[in-house]
């Protein structure tokens, strides 16, 4: 399973002994064993830091999301794993690769990402919608728009989702983005927020 996404040998690794603990251990009684290798291989994901979401696990394993998270939930407590918290940095390059965007239109974004952190315009937001938000600006910024279809489609998102969070980073644009620091990349001249597509 690990291998059909791209995984690493040590977050498959890691996800197998973790599997082999809770079967030692009888950790989750009454769970199935699908559930149990899903939220291994999240646990898993997550002590590595490859950022992977929920809803990823569950099309890989076919599992429901809520018996991911229950899983999940019941062996942390157990376990007493340090499962880092994901963060938009962290999706950010998967997804901007999955979309076909140069490195510097992804590093961009990463800035993009820390600044809104930094002033606190997505605050309450969920990281995968933070990078799917960054990244609808970024690439009409960029030149390489992306649809928030497109987006929605590789982050697991709503469209929606993604509109109300850009909504907010448009608001702050001038803020967020200092457009002199960008100038001198690709596809930059003549950079102006009118590249922006309303919200």
């Amino acid at each position: 399973m690990c291998d059909s996404i791209s995984l690493s040998k040590l977050v498959s690794d890691t996800a197998k002994q973790l599997y082999k603990r809770v079967e030692d251990e009888k950790l989750l009684r009454g769970k199935t064993s699908d559930a149990i290798i899903a939220a291994c291989i999240f646990i898993a994901c997550r002590q590595e830091k490859v950022g992977r979401t929920f809803r990823e696990i569950c099309a890989l394993t076919r599992v429901p999301k809520k018996e991911i998270g229950r899983c999940y939930k019941a062996l942390q407590n157990k376990l007493q794993t340090d499962t880092a918290v994901m963060n938009s940095e962290d999706l950010m390059s998967r997804f901007c690769s999955n979309l076909n965007l140069p490195a510097y239109v992804q590093k961009a974004g990463v800035d993009l990402v820390k600044r809104a952190k930094d002033l606190g315009t997505l605050a309450g937001k969920s990281p995968i919608s933070v990078a799917a938000a960054c990244i609808y600006l970024i690439s009409f910024l960029f030149r390489y728009p992306k649809s928030t279809k497109d987006i929605a489609h590789i982050a697991g998102v709503s469209e929606v989702t993604i509109k109300s969070a850009y909504r907010q980073l448009f608001g702050e644009r001038t803020k967020l983005i200092d457009l002199d620091s960008l100038k001198g990349k690709p596809n930059t001249e003549g950079l102006t927020f009118d590249d922006l597509p309303l919200p």
